[in-house]
């Protein structure tokens, strides 16, 4: 056992000795928007425009190959659900809108071409996030009472690295995310409803 213990250490340490870790920061302003769908016969449901978001946070990139990097961090993430619900039975519509903050994880593939220009790389990040709620609820006269803790989304992003110098570098480029699971966990009503939250918006960062 102690054998194997000391193999796995000498292989984790020479591997990262080895493997060419970037570690950085991004911010991005976003644009946040929902898909609402709804099965009723007295009510129907549909998203409420679109918010105003930002994703900030750490990230790290792992190479494994040239130009091939595993890519993750910690992303703290804001969001809008904004809903409308028609009620044909009383003739009624109610709109709401919720506040929900993430902490993201990427979990995403992060490809390079070669240089472009002078000291110039297009970059292509494709994966998933794993998103924990830490802020957003609704109350007992809200129609939504509850939202999941947890979020998975679909992750694509592309944009262009500027070499600073030998290690930092500047990158700017588009990033979309798509929800893929419903976010309410509990509402007023017994109908099969969900709610799925998108972002789009402009990612800019330094990685050293």
């Amino acid at each position: 056992m102690k054998k194997l213990l000391l193999s796995a250490i000498l292989i984790i340490t020479f591997g990262s000795a080895q493997a060419q870790v970037k570690f950085g920061l991004k911010l991005a302003p976003t644009m946040t928007f929902n898909r609402v769908e709804g099965d009723s016969d007295t009510l129907s449901f549909s998203p409420d425009g679109i918010g105003v978001g930002m994703q900030l946070g750490p990230i790290m990139d792992f190479e494994f190959k040239e130009n091939h990097y595993f890519s993750t961090g910690l992303i703290f993430a804001t969001k809008r659900a904004g809903i409308n619900i028609n009620d044909q039975n009383r003739n009624q519509e109610i709109t709401e809108d919720y506040a929900l903050h993430y902490l993201q994880v990427p979990v995403s593939l992060k490809l390079y071409t070669e240089e472009v220009g002078l000291d110039k790389k297009l970059y292509f990040q494709v994966g998933g996030t794993l998103d924990f709620k830490t802020k957003g609820k609704g109350d007992e006269e809200n129609f939504v009472q509850k939202f999941n803790f947890m979020d998975l989304s679909a992750l694509l992003a592309v944009g262009v690295e500027y070499g600073l110098g030998i290690d930092t570098k500047l990158f700017g480029g588009i990033i979309y995310q798509r929800g893929l699971f419903n976010i309410i966990n509990e509402s007023r009503t017994s109908e099969d409803w969900t709610v799925q939250n998108d972002l789009l918006g402009l990612e800019f960062g330094i990685t050293f």
